[in-house]
C-alpha cells in the first residue's frame, strides 16, 4: 500500500485516484446427504486502483477513470506498467465531471456477527449441525448442501484524503431438497443467505423448505381458474419492488430511463388497494448487503425512497449525485417496506393462488412486467388447500399496483424485509 500509493502520488498525470484494498478468507464445505465430500478454504489479498483523468473539450470539463487490478506480489515495475495503461484508458473515457467523495470525522459502527467476533470453525460446525438436526422430515430430507463463508476486510483510500475500512460477511448455503410422490421423485433447489449465526432462523428456513418439497411431490397440474387472486412470497415478491427502487434511482433519472421528480405518485392515483413505503438501511441483522460505507467510501443512512406511494429521495451514488446537485445517499443495500392494512389471515379468506416456488420468476424493473412458471403452488378453491405446479402468471405493476394488498406482518429475505403476503387481484393465471 505505501509504495502504492507513492507511485500514484509521483504520477502527475493521474488527477485523482481510489484504492480498494480487500481481504477474503473463505470456509466452503460440500456435503452429499449428510457425508462431508470435500472441505477447502483460501485467503485472497487484492487491490484495484481506479485512476481518474480530467480534460476539457469545447470549454466543457470532462472526467474519465479506469480501474486496474493488482496483486501484493507485483514489482514496481508492474504495478507502474498497470497503472499507465488504466491512465489511457480512462484518458478515452469522456464523463461529465463530479468529485470524488470527501473524507468526514464521522465514525462508523463495526458490522456485528458472530462468524467476525466468535471462531469461524467453531460456527461453521454448528451450522452444519443446526442443519442437519432438521433433516428428513414431511417424508423429505436433504440430498445435498454446499457452504460458502467469506469474511472480507475492505480498505478504502483515496487522493482526496478518504481512508476507511469495513468487515463484511457473506454466507450462503446451496440447499437441494428431495422427496418422493406417487410416480417420480422430485428436488427443490434454493440458496440460504446469511452474514450472522441464528440458529432459529437456519432452522425454520429448512423446516419450511422441507415442507416445500412434500408438497411439490403430492402436486398435480394447475387446472384453468379464472379470477382468482393470487398471493406472492419470499424471493418473488422482494423483486416486485426493484420497480420502485428503479423509479427512485437518481442515475436513472439523470440518464432519461424514468421521468419521476421528488413528490410524484409512483402508483399514480385512485389506489384501492396498499400504498408502498420503502426505506433504505445501510445495515440490517443478518444481511450480507450490510455496511456503512459504498464502494466510493460515502458514509449511508437511513433514506425514506418512497412513502405511502410518493417519491420522497432519490438514490444516488457520488458521481450522479453531484450531477442533479442532490446530496449522496449511497449505493445502500438493504431495503425496509411496510406492511399493509390486513392480516395475512384476512387475504387468505375466499379462493386464492399461493406461489411458493418458480422455475425461474421474472421481474422487470423498467417495464413493471413481471411473472413466470411455478413449480409449486397453494391453490385454495374455497374448501381445500391443493398443491399445483405446472403454471404460471403474468402480470404488470403499471396496472396490478392499484390493487395490491400488503399483509400487516412482515418476513426478512437476507436484505429485504417486506410484508410476509402479497395479494394481486387481477393477475392472469395459465393452467393446463
Amino acid at each position: 500500500m505505501k509504495h502504492l500509493i507513492e507511485l500514484l502520488n509521483n504520477n502527475k498525470s493521474i488527477d485523482d485516484y481510489l484504492i480498494t484494498e480487500t481481504k477474503t478468507t473463505s470456509k466452503e464445505l460440500f456435503f452429499i446427504k449428510d457425508s462431508l465430500q470435500m472441505n477447502r478454504g483460501k485467503d485472497v489479498h487484492y487491490m484495484t486502483v481506479t485512476v481518474y483523468k480530467n480534460f476539457t473539450d469545447n470549454d466543457e470539463l470532462y472526467r474519465g477513470s479506469s480501474s486496474t487490478k493488482l496483486a501484493p506480489n507485483m514489482t514496481i515495475e508492474e504495478m507502474t506498467s498497470r497503472l499507465n495503461l488504466a491512465l489511457i484508458a480512462a484518458s478515452n473515457v469522456k464523463n461529465k465531471y463530479y468529485d470524488l467523495v470527501e473524507p468526514t470525522t464521522e465514525k462508523a459502527p463495526a458490522i456485528e456477527s458472530k462468524f467476525i467476533n466468535g471462531d469461524i470453525i467453531e460456527n461453521i460446525s454448528q451450522l452444519v449441525s443446526d442443519v442437519y438436526n432438521e433433516n428428513n422430515q414431511f417424508d423429505a430430507l436433504i440430498n445435498s448442501t454446499e457452504f460458502f463463508i467469506n469474511l472480507t476486510t475492505t480498505r478504502l483510500v483515496s487522493s482526496k484524503g478518504l481512508d476507511v475500512s469495513f468487515e463484511t460477511v457473506k454466507g450462503e448455503i446451496e440447499l437441494v431438497t428431495e422427496a418422493i410422490g406417487d410416480t417420480e421423485s422430485i428436488e427443490l433447489f434454493e440458496i440460504l443467505h446469511f452474514s450472522d449465526y441464528d440458529a432459529d432462523a437456519i432452522k425454520s428456513t429448512i423446516k419450511e423448505e422441507l415442507y416445500y418439497a412434500s408438497l411439490r411431490a403430492k402436486a398435480v397440474p394447475m387446472p384453468q381458474v379464472a379470477n382468482v387472486p393470487v398471493i406472492l412470497k419470499g424471493t418473488s415478491a422482494k423483486r416486485l419492488f426493484g420497480y420502485y427502487e428503479f423509479n427512485a434511482s437518481g442515475s436513472q433519472f439523470f440518464q432519461q430511463l424514468h421521468t419521476n421528480k421528488i413528490g410524484d405518485r409512483l402508483q399514480g392515483k385512485d389506489i384501492l388497494g396498499d400504498t408502498v413505503t420503502i426505506t433504505l438501511k445501510p445495515v440490517l441483522p443478518n444481511s450480507t448487503a450490510s455496511r456503512y460505507y459504498d464502494a466510493e467510501g460515502t458514509l449511508m443512512k437511513d433514506t425514506v425512497l418512497v412513502e405511502k406511494g410518493i417519491l420522497k429521495n432519490y438514490f444516488s451514488t457520488k458521481r450522479f449525485a453531484d450531477y442533479l446537485s442532490i446530496k449522496p445517499t449511497g449505493n445502500i443495500g438493504n431495503h425496509v417496506v411496510d406492511g399493509g392494512q390486513y392480516t395475512e389471515k384476512e387475504l387468505k379468506e375466499g379462493q386464492y393462488l399461493e406461489l411458493l416456488k418458480f422455475s425461474a420468476f421474472q421481474a422487470d424493473s423498467m417495464t413493471g412486467n413481471f411473472g413466470g412458471e411455478f413449480r409449486l403452488g397453494l391453490y385454495f378453491d374455497g374448501v381445500k388447500k391443493i398443491p399445483v405446479t405446472l403454471g404460471s402468471i403474468a402480470g404488470n405493476l403499471k396496472s396490478a399496483q392499484k390493487e395490491m394488498y400488503f399483509s400487516k406482518e412482515q418476513a426478512k429475505d437476507n436484505n429485504y424485509i417486506v410484508p410476509k403476503i402479497i395479494k394481486f387481484n387481477n393477475i392472469n393465471i395459465a393452467g393446463n
